[in-house]
Formats: C-alpha cells, sequence, structure tokens
C-alpha cells in the first residue's frame, strides 16, 4: 500500500477514521462538530509503528540516544535530582534505556512532568517531547471510566494517545508533529515550535476558553484534575487546562495550549 506523509494530519488516513475530519478544523480554535472520529483500533499500534518504518522514521533507543547532549543530560539530571528528589529519581529512570554518556547531540534537557521528558532543541527552535511505555502515562494519559461509570485517567497505548494529539491539533493547533516511533513500539517522540512567552492566569484562560466555544463541566471523578479542569464542546472534553499547560506567546499574542488532555466520544 501507498503510505501518506508521516505527520499527525494523517493519522486519520492510516487508522481511518471517517473522512471530513481532517481539513475541517481550518484556523486556530476549529473544529467540526459534526465529525466524530472513533477511538482507534487495538491494532492501530502495528499499524502506526509500520507507517514510521516505511517513513525511515523508526528508530532505536540508541539512535535516539546519539541526539542526546549527553553529559549535559546527565549534569542537568543531577540538578533536578537535588532540587526535587521524587521527580528528579523518576526522570533518571524514564532516561536511562536512552541515555548514553557520551553522546553528544543537539538536544539537550529542559525536564519533564507526569507525561513526558521535554528537551530543547535550539537549532531548530522546537521542543522535544518523549514518551515511553515505560513512563506512569504509557504514550500519554488517556481519559477512560471505571468499574462504577466515574471518569478517570489511564496510561494510554500508542495508538489512542496519538489520536488524542490528534485531537489536540484539531482543536488547539501550535504545530504539533511527529518526529519518530521507538522500532518496537516502546517510545514515541513528537515536537512542537518554541514559544516565547508566560502562561496566562485563571481568569484569562477561562475567558479565552469561553470564546473559543468551550463550557465548564464537571464529571463524576475522583480526581480533583478531572471535576475542576474539564471543559467541553459538542462531543469533545479537554482537560487538564489549567495555566501551566498554556503560553500567551510574546510574538503575536496568542494562547496556545500545549498539554491539554483530549477527548472525542460519547460519554453520557
Amino acid at each position: 500500500m501507498t503510505w501518506p506523509d508521516f505527520t499527525l494530519k494523517n493519522l486519520s488516513r492510516v487508522l481511518a477514521f471517517p473522512h471530513g475530519t481532517e481539513e475541517s478544523a481550518v484556523g486556530f480554535g476549529g473544529g467540526n462538530a459534526g465529525a466524530n472520529p472513533p477511538q482507534p483500533p487495538a491494532l492501530g499500534d502495528a499499524r502506526i509503528t509500520e507507517w514510521a518504518r516505511a517513513a525511515g522514521r523508526c528508530i532505536d533507543q540508541s539512535a535516539f540516544a546519539e541526539k542526546l547532549a549527553g553529559r549535559q543530560v546527565e549534569d542537568e539530571l543531577s540538578a533536578i535530582f537535588r532540587e526535587t528528589p521524587e521527580f528528579g529519581r523518576s526522570l533518571a529512570m524514564r532516561l536511562a534505556d536512552f541515555h548514553e554518556l557520551e553522546s553528544d547531540g543537539p538536544l539537550s534537557l529542559i525536564g519533564g512532568g507526569g507525561e513526558a521528558v521535554v528537551f530543547g532543541d535550539p537549532e531548530n527552535q522546537r521542543v522535544i517531547k518523549l514518551l515511553s511505555s515505560a513512563g506512569k502515562a504509557g504514550f500519554g494519559w488517556k481519559i477512560d471510566r471505571d468499574a462504577d461509570r466515574r471518569w478517570m485517567l489511564r496510561p494510554g497505548r500508542l495508538a489512542e494517545s496519538l489520536f488524542r494529539f490528534w485531537l489536540a491539533e484539531r482543536h488547539f493547533p501550535t504545530g504539533l508533529e511527529l518526529e519518530f516511533i521507538g522500532g518496537n513500539g516502546d517510545f514515541l517522540v513528537l515536537s512542537q515550535p518554541f514559544f516565547l512567552g508566560e502562561n496566562p492566569d485563571n481568569g484569562a484562560l477561562s475567558e479565552w476558553m469561553a470564546a473559543e466555544g468551550w463550557e465548564r463541566f464537571s464529571p463524576p471523578s475522583q480526581l480533583v484534575m478531572l471535576q475542576t479542569q474539564t471543559w467541553r464542546k459538542d462531543s469533545a472534553i479537554a482537560t487538564d487546562v489549567r495555566p501551566e499547560n498554556a503560553i500567551l506567546a510574546s510574538s503575536d499574542g496568542r494562547t496556545y495550549p500545549f498539554d491539554f488532555i483530549l477527548h472525542d466520544g460519547d460519554f453520557s
């Protein structure tokens, strides 16, 4: 078969989502309320890895490790460990399979949260995000329901997490892109433009969300984040909507959300 270009925009074609969903979100904050793509099939992980391999975007851990500024990564990890021991220890463990002391690549460690280890690529003015099946969020948190029908988050598989990022780009375009898939489907590398700016405050972010057509939503959940940081727009759900996950860019004065957790589908 002929594969489409290896870009996040083409994910719907690779996983056979309904037509008409790719070009409908033209402009910032757009979206087609009538096109509700299903969750990706369980076999989507293998299909995505095959797509990456056909595009020459499958790499192994040692190849990615060559992109890391090894000694700088080690030094920065040590600093993070001293400042926040639990966070530093977790980050060090997640990087252990990739870290090579002698590597002298272009990527320097910025930090990382619950989902990704984040690097800077100053030459290309981009931020690189490494997500691994070894992380506590898997390839990124997935909104789901527990046995009592309460909303929850669980670690996402490769295809369903990429679907979430695809949704985020439909509703909140930032230039997020696919870079690499681990050769065994064990890690994912994404990139975004680097924006200078500052986090909006809670009031400004809430006003912006409302202006984009979103409204507050508090689903039944044991997680305070889901109860208090969730918004909905038609069938789409966005959670973890907080100032730390958005940038008010100094270049154009626009708000760019980076790490909202998106879901689309019937959760009534």
